[in-house]
């Protein structure tokens, strides 16, 4: 399959050919995006992934037979450069909490419009985390507690603000020390003290207080 240099390429797992088909349809306009290919089986995955290298892999891990959790947490073994982008109809907040752990970088809704959709896939192909509204609002409800303290109350220094906010926005350590001209040394040290401060538990909790300090909007 020919692809024209410079575009985002998208390989699809998702066995449900409804979704294949309306997910073509949707970037057929696009002059910036090309399907690459669509995985049938899900034991084509790993294969697939190490020929094709895709910018993004757009998946649904909630098909009886198919793609599975376990799999997610294996791309990036396969296809390093790869970014994830879920849209499932999955709504179990356990499960789905549970995959945003695993290296995905957005995360949609089969409900949602096109344009969201889109501008999923072109935030995913930069490495922007990006989560629809219903997904942000499972994730706030898991990790808000009265226990968790108040923006007010965790005080950042200016450096450490501006780490979460990276962080907060996809960027790696690297990335990170990169934009900032920090070494990647500094920038680890600096993410401890953050980590200690906002008592964060998991990666997905940066984008959580991130909101909270109104550092990054809600996509």
């Amino acid at each position: 399959m020919s692809v024209e240099v410079g575009k985002i390429r998208v390989l699809v797992a998702d066995s449900q050919s409804l979704t294949s088909a309306g997910l073509a349809r949707f970037m057929e306009g696009r002059d910036d995006v090309s399907i690459v290919g669509y995985v049938e089986d899900a034991p084509d995955l790993p294969t697939m992934l190490m020929d094709l290298a895709p910018d993004i892999l757009i998946v649904d891990y909630d098909l009886d037979g198919y793609i599975r959790r376990e799999d997610l947490a294996e791309v990036k073994r396969y296809s390093p450069a790869t970014n994830m982008l879920v849209i499932s109809s999955d709504n179990n907040k356990s499960t789905i909490l549970q995959v945003l752990q695993l290296g995905v970088t957005g995360y949609v809704t089969k409900y949602c419009s096109r344009e969201e959709i889109m501008m999923a896939v072109s935030a995913v192909a930069r490495g922007e985390k990006f989560y629809c509204n219903k997904i942000l609002d499972i994730i706030m409800e898991k990790h808000f507690s009265p226990s968790r303290p108040e923006p007010s109350q965790a005080v950042l220094t200016a450096r450490e603000t501006e780490i979460l906010t990276l962080l907060a926005s996809g960027y790696s350590t690297q990335n990170v020390a990169d934009e900032l001209h920090l070494s990647p040394h500094t920038v680890h040290t600096h993410r401890k003290s953050i980590i200690r401060k906002l008592s964060i538990k998991s990666p997905t909790e940066f984008v959580i207080y991130a909101l909270d300090f109104g550092l990054i909007k809600a996509k």
